[in-house]
């Protein structure tokens, strides 16, 4: 009883860990988006850019929102067992 209560906490462990895993690795590609949209051209910022940098960021926000409420969702469901 006990070995199998510790498989399941377990594995969704490792459910957290991946649900950080992929927060992370997509704000990391949001972010580099935003420095090579800043970096393509120097001298003044388009309004083009502005809108690009405004979404990537809005779509950066809503990620965080979405990965967090999964993992508080898994949170809720390791400290139940």
């Amino acid at each position: 009883m006990i070995a199998e209560e510790q498989k399941i906490k377990n594995i969704k462990d490792l459910e957290y860990a991946n649900n950080l895993n992929k927060q992370n690795i997509i704000l990391i590609l949001i972010g580099t988006a935003i420095i090579s949209v800043l970096l393509t051209d120097q001298e003044k910022i388009p309004t083009e850019k502005v809108y690009l940098i405004s979404l990537l960021l809005l779509i950066g926000i809503m990620f965080i929102l979405y990965f967090n409420k999964k993992l508080n969702k898994i949170i809720e469901n390791i400290k139940k067992l």
